[in-house]
């Protein structure tokens, strides 16, 4: 009898993993939406923000009072050479290999009501990149959601200084719309959607006016 019931729990808790495992991915929030989402409205949701990570990388998983775990170039491995009865031991550290480069991410917004999209394009061209499909992708849930459903935008694309201004202004309009053509196709009413491109008219604040980071498309509510 106490066999069968140690096995019925057993069997339970291993239903309970596999139930966890099966979870979907879209029941956690994602970053890029929330942080699409708090740069528009104001309306950001701490809880949802990434715990930071302690120096060196390693997560701050550490309960106060008690010192973080080490173990963080080694992966908590140690490998111990055989020494001779009371001869010092040496261990040999496996270095980590080193992260993956992270995708761009979008310039902070100068105020609320306005996000920088942190998009990428073709070289001298209005064509999308991967990488910026799957961005807008997400921006176009995000504008789904209740805070952000009855709201209108204006997509605005500005360049650098380099080159010439008509380019430039030409160059901008065109990614600005391709922006907004690709958020129509996943889903957003175009009606809710302005267009403009300014060109290198209107470069960040404290920003030299030939510098990358003025290449951007920006959201901003109206």
């Amino acid at each position: 009898m106490k066999l069968h019931v140690g096995l019925s729990v057993r069997g339970l808790a291993l239903l309970g993993c596999a139930m966890a495992m099966a979870a979907p991915a879209w029941a956690a929030p994602d970053a890029e939406e929330a942080q699409f989402t708090c740069d528009l409205t104001g309306d950001c949701d701490t809880a949802a923000e990434p715990a930071a990570a302690a120096p060196g990388g390693a997560p701050a998983t550490a309960t106060p009072g008690k010192p973080a775990p080490r173990g963080s170039a080694t992966r908590g491995f140690s490998f111990r050479r055989g020494q001779a009865d009371g001869a010092p031991t040496q261990t040999a550290s496996v270095a980590a290999p080193a992260p993956a480069a992270a995708p761009p991410k979008p310039v902070k917004p100068m105020r609320v009501g306005s996000a920088d999209l942190g998009l990428t394009f073709e070289p001298a061209s209005a064509v999308l990149t991967e990488a910026s499909k799957a961005r807008l992708a997400k921006y176009a849930n995000a504008l789904a959601t209740p805070k952000l459903a009855t709201r209108r935008l204006r997509i605005e694309g500005h360049t650098d200084a380099s080159g010439s201004p008509v380019v430039n202004r030409n160059l901008s309009q065109r990614r600005a719309q391709a922006v907004a053509d690709y958020l129509v196709q996943a889903g957003v009413d175009r009606q809710r959607l302005d267009v403009a491109g300014f060109g290198s008219s209107r470069p960040l604040p404290g920003v030299a006016p030939q510098a990358a980071a003025n290449r951007r498309v920006m959201a901003v509510l109206l």
